[in-house]
């Protein structure tokens, strides 16, 4: 009975006395290990909640870059919480720390590359004469084999590229032992993601979720999808195939489709406010989604890829509308086979869809989809736009009137556009 109780009093005696040496740990293990500062609020321990092993919480959290990037907050959390042995308490301050696992609760990740390709992630300290560089977890082991990232945004800026990603309001967790070589993780995400490329914007707020167990080889730097599920949107996406990391670039070989042909599969990849609730809208014929990602990523390349988007005969109804959208066909590629991003070519062979008797159609090439891009194009048909109110949950604030007649061809550039060179 002492012994017992006095091992009690030690579980509440020792976080008091021990508070005050672990954020000092962990302040010299990171700070002597980046060309960076991390600072935080508070730092409490608990050897009861977790035991066997202890919690440490940190809050208040940020990791301020120096010179380049001086100033900037490389990162900040509202809280971090480690899970690690007790022993590791009792090491020196020089001493890696082993971590079993970690949960990271509102976070901002701000990432810049500048114009002279400066990363002001690349905060890892180098040694007189040595041209390598020193990993921050240097002073840190990961036997994780659990891992939380939750409620939190990541931002990425390459000024040079011009390419911008903001992941917002993500949540994400992974189980695997980070301790091996070789490992599975199963990995569980989701996020409202925007991606913008040279002032063109392709992604803008799209809700993504993601389940995927990921093969993982630290010696290859290659990661294998297995069992892999996105849905964006509202669409359902199966993937596989794998990523490999080398010193010079990337090597991709990823294949995707939709797991079921129902046209659904078209209104998910409207965005959740313009297609409204589609779970009882009904449906006929066909829509897939296929395609694949295959090359090396650098400097100067992307990967080919060729993606298909084919629906045949199809319609769909709203449940609260009176008119059907039917006769809907669409033979659509995404192209690009010279690894070349200017290359990137758009044909679409077929858009056609009725609304009673009023039909319209559509068929276009467009080539250099990245860079002065070219369009050909054909568009005819009647369109009675009350009737598309009728047909496609439009908010009433658009109060769509008339009969729209078309038929359009024509053939430009846009740079043709932007000069005001319309003949």
């Amino acid at each position: 009975a002492i012994i017992v109780l006095l091992f009690a009093g030690l579980l509440v005696a020792v976080p008091f006395l021990l508070e005050g040496k672990i954020g000092d740990i962990i302040k010299n293990n990171v700070n002597q290990n980046v060309n960076a500062t991390l600072d935080f609020d508070d730092a409490d321990l608990s050897l009861i909640s977790s035991f066997p092993n202890a919690e440490v919480q940190l809050e208040g959290i940020t990791l301020i870059t120096n010179v380049p990037f001086e100033g900037d907050t490389l990162f900040a959390s509202e809280s971090v919480r480690l899970t690690m042995g007790i022993s590791e308490f009792f090491k020196g301050t020089n001493q890696p720390i082993g971590v079993k696992s970690l949960v990271i609760d509102g976070a901002d990740l701000n990432i810049k590359v500048d114009a002279e390709e400066n990363a002001n992630y690349d905060i890892g300290k180098k040694e007189e004469g040595d041209t390598e560089v020193n990993t921050a977890t240097d002073g840190f082991t990961f036997v994780m084999e659990t891992y939380e990232i939750n409620d939190s945004n990541i931002r990425y800026h390459d000024v040079g590229t011009g390419v911008e990603l903001e992941i917002k309001d993500m949540n994400h967790s992974g189980t695997g032992d980070l301790s091996l070589v070789n490992l599975e993780l199963d990995t569980h995400t989701d996020a409202s993601v925007s991606f913008t490329m040279d002032s063109t914007n392709y992604l803008k707020n799209n809700k993504i979720k993601l389940d995927a167990l990921v093969g993982i080889d630290l010696e290859e730097n290659k990661y294998t999808f297995l069992q892999n599920e996105a849905v964006v949107n509202q669409l359902p996406l199966v993937f596989d195939g794998f990523v490999q990391v080398n010193d010079n670039n990337q090597e991709v070989d990823i294949t995707f489709q939709t797991p079921s042909s129902d046209f659904k599969n078209f209104l998910a990849l409207i965005p959740e406010e313009y297609s409204k609730n589609i779970e009882n809208v009904q449906t006929t014929g066909n829509f897939e989604v296929k395609g694949q990602f295959k090359g090396v990523v650098d400097e100067e390349h992307i990967p080919t890829f060729n993606i298909t988007i084919n629906s045949e005969n199809a319609s769909f109804k709203y449940p609260d509308l009176p008119k059907t959208v039917k006769n809907v066909f669409i033979d659509t590629e995404v192209v690009n086979t010279t690894s070349i991003s200017e290359n990137t070519y758009v044909n679409i062979n077929r858009l056609n869809f009725q609304i009673d008797e009023d039909t319209f159609n559509l068929n276009a090439k467009i080539r250099e989809l990245l860079g002065n891009t070219k369009v050909n194009l054909h568009a005819d048909g009647i369109l009675n736009l009350a009737k598309l109110a009728q047909a496609y949950p439009i908010s009433e604030e658009y109060k769509l009137s008339g009969i729209l007649n078309a038929d359009i061809t024509t053939a430009f550039d846009m740079a043709s556009v932007e000069n005001h060179r319309y003949e």
